[in-house]
């Protein structure tokens, strides 16, 4: 019997060519979303960007992690000083800075990087990457470093969408509605927010795809204690709070392990609670190079400024906050920050129909399937995720310093959100009309969010 041939290169690439241009589409929209956005937004987030930008900056020209609390860089402070803000309404500031005479303590919170504690990954990501990207178009245009470093938020963001839509395909099959389902989810104002600005939660769709990765192979039979240590520990590394996601999606897999262990073998048990002990590992590890690293920079040069500043003084009931706290976050993506000139009455609408409509299609899972369904175990990790974050955050507060927070951030759980439009995908799937509603839907989305970072849109 002869031999089989192999398939030649291009017969074997054609299959995979339909989702090479899905997530050359994917990327084109971001970046046709973000562009503008970096371009018109002068300013400066309110989410801390000057001191991402700072650690960023330190890596890439310093060759150095900072430390936990330190001045902001001279570099830094040059870009802060002249990006126009509230408490910098002329360029007196800017004149001061460029000619090096401007100290920290005319900054808000005292000029200080007060984020040096977070792990290195995307500030060394981000800050090689901005130095590359200065140095390549150098001869062509004059980018500023807080440009350059949006950039790659916006391609960090760009990854993370192409990730999950690869996610949505295992889940779906069908890749136009997977590659719809993607485009509704970069197109909501929460998660195209951080592709315009420097921030680490530009990680967080890359954190929730890794969590849908994850939710599909252990729901569906394979559970893998070294599959969520290395998911875990990238993630982690990213941001420690991106684990979130991976976290509901294990727990949940634990449960029904524990639930289920007087009906099944001892070894199918210990298979599907191994995924929880990997990410403890994963996560553990990031957090024990990140703390050895921060330490290894030196200890802090002056005291944290912001330390009370979005916290209170516990003194009712231990139980006033969670219970103030319960259900902040059911619905995540109506909740964001944009400056003005990038946002629209229109986005904002759209992101809270988007929410209503995402609370559903966990709703919508969790009655009509049965409980060892993966996708009755996917809405519930979803809904445990979103519930469950801020609880835990002000637990941890509460038993740490005796204080809580006032109220805690929704992007704490950002990552949860492409768990839920996972869940819409899953709802959609089920229909002969969905993939034509999700089309719609995105299509009405990516005119919103592009109409909005472009101006156009006022209302």
């Amino acid at each position: 019997m002869p031999a089989q041939t192999a398939l030649p290169l291009r017969q074997r690439l054609r299959p995979h060519l339909p989702d090479v241009l899905a997530a050359l589409l994917i990327a084109a929209v971001t970046a046709l979303i973000c562009l503008p956005g970096i371009a018109r937004f002068s300013g400066v987030s309110l989410y801390d960007e000057m001191t991402h930008v700072d650690y960023a900056y330190r890596i890439a020209y310093e060759q150095r992690v900072p430390r936990a609390v330190e001045p902001l860089s001279d570099t830094v402070l040059e870009e802060w000083a002249c990006r126009p803000s509230t408490w910098n309404p002329d360029e007196e500031l800017c004149d001061l800075a460029e000619a090096g005479r401007a100290e920290p303590e005319e900054f808000p919170a005292d000029g200080a990087n007060y984020n040096g504690f977070h792990p290195p990954l995307y500030y060394a990501l981000t800050g090689v990457g901005a130095r590359a990207l200065l140095a390549l178009t150098s001869p062509l245009t004059d980018l500023s470093l807080v440009v350059a470093m949006r950039v790659m938020s916006m391609i960090w963001l760009s990854a993370g969408l192409i990730a999950f839509y690869g996610t949505m395909r295992m889940w779906l099959t069908r890749r136009s509605l997977s590659l719809a389902i993607t485009l509704a989810l970069g197109t909501t104002p929460a998660i195209a927010s951080f592709g315009m600005q420097v921030n680490p939660d530009a990680t967080a769709v890359l954190a929730g795809a890794a969590a849908v990765y994850l939710a599909h192979r252990i729901f569906h039979g394979r559970p893998s204690f070294a599959a969520a240590a290395i998911l875990a520990l990238l993630v982690a590394s990213t941001k420690l709070l991106a684990v979130v996601a991976i976290f509901s999606v294990v727990t949940v897999a634990l449960l029904r392990a524990l639930i289920r262990m007087r009906k099944e073998n001892r070894q199918t048990t210990l298979a599907w609670a191994a995924p929880f002990g990997g990410a403890l590992l994963g996560t553990g590890l990031s957090h024990l190079i990140s703390e050895l690293l921060t330490r290894l920079a030196g200890p802090p040069t002056q005291d944290n400024p912001i330390i009370g500043l979005s916290t209170a003084e516990l003194t009712g009931p231990f139980t006033r906050p969670l219970v103030d706290t319960l259900a902040i976050n059911a619905d995540l993506v109506s909740m964001y920050w944009l400056p003005a000139q990038l946002d629209s009455t229109l986005w904002g609408m759209m992101a809270r129909v988007t929410g209503l409509l995402l609370i559903a299609a966990v709703g919508i899972l969790l009655a009509a399937h049965r409980s060892n369904d993966p996708r009755f175990l996917l809405a519930l990790s979803t809904a445990a995720g979103a519930l469950s974050v801020p609880i835990v955050i002000q637990i941890r507060q509460l038993l740490v310093n005796n204080d809580y927070f006032a109220g805690v951030a929704a992007r704490y759980a950002i990552t949860i959100i492409p768990l839920a439009f996972a869940c819409a995908g899953l709802v959609l799937v089920q229909r002969r009309w969905g993939t034509v509603a999700a089309w719609i839907f995105a299509g009405i989305t990516t005119a919103i969010a592009l109409g909005s970072t472009l101006g156009v849109l006022t209302l």
